[in-house]
């Protein structure tokens, strides 16, 4: 039987389109002036996308009155939840007293201050519009203070939609090479052949493969780049000890360290950095630091950052909204709401949910792995453990996808790659509600399992 055809599939679909015909009609109509009906390709999904009218703290609204509590908050960037009363008051006065300038404010020096003092490794800040600028910044940066053109990244990093880091971040297997030495592969068509050339891929938490790459390139190497906790590969933890090799071998080869902590700022009041006690040479920053605004952020090492100073800058860098002050009112305000008791308290939740969801694969007896850290965690429908890209593959897409539909018909709004984030408004029994949805939404999917993954049944 067809997986498209399968009675439980047919089910959740219908479900959906049944809860969602209102964001089905503005699916439609959005494609007369958007390609394909969107501008943002990861929330895109089938039968159609949601659309949202509201939120408020850790609940939504779509467009057809069904509410959900958000388990992504935007992608990890809106960690006190929608409409903050605190933030929404800052935006508001700073938008009544100018929403940008061709000039410095001096609420940027308040939040970068903020950074710095947070963040163990970073003497100073620069600003910017975007985790992937910041990112960009970082390796730009890198080799213009090592006058090297090669960047080592992890085979699965997601570090932005720039040319520098579009490379082996969905690989098809049959076209990635070895498990030890992977090919670089463009992520998509337009990614010129010097970026792949450029780009050494290395399988996260493998030392002998990440020395063997060392050992053939380390004198050309401008930097690594690698997200403490990968992200898009599903919420994959770095081994410390892994971590503490790249410094190594960085240190050794004259190669800067970039940390992509985009999504890992949020697990401590001083980052993942803090965390993993691993010094980077220079950390991209994004997603919570913008108060739910549009914003980015890269820091370092002073001598590095350096690159950037007036009045006699080796590397220009101006952004019409650089700093915007709506922007870093917002940003200042969500840090300041963001005490080191908070982190920990939302950690703490984002540890019972793993438990909660192990837990209902093992009382369903269905084969599954939870992998992330703190406030972040991914389900994955496999039997193996998942440390790197090539295992998070092992996980069985068409399960993803329905578990995903089927949250949605339950009332809880996560990723379509099964990641669940938690947010400060959310509670225990937020948490609870989660985890009974998703053993509901297990036992739904068993007879799917029965038929299409039985190698999954325990």
């Amino acid at each position: 039987m067809s997986q498209s055809t399968h009675p439980v599939t047919q089910q959740i679909e219908e479900r959906y389109r049944q809860r969602t015909p209102r964001s089905a009609e503005h699916h439609r109509a959005a494609q007369a002036s958007l390609p394909g009906g969107d501008s943002r390709t990861i929330v895109y999904f089938g039968p159609h996308p949601l659309y949202v009218d509201q939120g408020q703290g850790q609940r939504m609204t779509d467009v057809d009155g069904n509410v959900y509590l958000d388990f992504l908050g935007n992608y990890t960037s809106i960690i006190h939840g929608h409409g903050h009363p605190a933030i929404a008051k800052v935006i508001a006065e700073q938008s009544a007293r100018g929403t940008a300038f061709a000039a410095n404010t001096p609420v940027q020096i308040q939040l970068a201050d903020e950074l710095v003092s947070r963040l163990p490794y970073v003497d100073q800040v620069r600003f910017c519009n975007s985790g992937t600028e910041g990112t960009m910044y970082t390796v730009r940066a890198a080799r213009a203070f090592t006058g090297r053109n090669k960047i080592v990244k992890m085979e699965g990093g997601y570090h932005g939609t720039h040319n520098a880091v579009q490379v082996s971040i969905h690989p098809a297997l049959d076209a990635a090479g070895s498990e030890e030495a992977p090919a670089s592969v463009p992520d998509q068509p337009g990614i010129p052949g010097h970026v792949v050339q450029d780009t050494i891929v290395v399988p996260l938490n493998h030392p002998d493969a990440v020395r063997e790459a060392f050992a053939r390139h380390g004198d050309d190497v401008a930097a690594v780049i690698v997200e403490p906790v990968m992200g898009a590969t599903g919420t994959i933890p770095a081994d410390e000890s892994y971590l503490r090799l790249l410094r190594e071998l960085c240190d050794r080869h004259g190669a800067l360290l970039i940390f992509d902590e985009v999504i890992t700022f949020r697990l401590d009041y001083g980052g993942a950095q803090a965390i993993f006690g691993v010094r980077p040479d220079l950390t991209a920053l994004g997603k919570i630091m913008g108060g739910g605004l549009a914003v980015g952020a890269f820091g370092g090492r002073a001598d590095v950052m350096a690159l950037f100073a007036p009045p006699a800058p080796k590397m220009s860098m101006s952004g019409t909204y650089n700093a915007n002050p709506v922007t870093m009112a917002a940003g200042l305000a969500a840090l300041q709401l963001l005490t080191a008791d908070e982190i920990a308290r939302i950690n703490d939740l984002g540890a019972q949910m793993a438990t909660g969801f192990q837990n209902a694969f093992d009382e369903m007896q269905i084969a599954g792995q939870v992998t992330g850290m703190g406030s972040l965690q991914t389900i994955h429908f496999t039997n193996q453990p998942v440390v790197d890209y090539r295992s998070m593959c092992t996980s069985h897409p068409e399960l993803q996808r329905l578990t995903h539909l089927a949250m949605l018909n339950r009332g809880i709004f996560t990723a379509k790659r099964n990641m669940f984030v938690v947010s400060t408004p959310m509670t225990g029994e937020d948490v609870d509600t989660c985890v009974a949805a998703f053993a509901e939404t297990l036992d739904e999917l068993r007879p799917f399992v029965a038929d299409e993954a039985p190698h999954l049944l325990t």
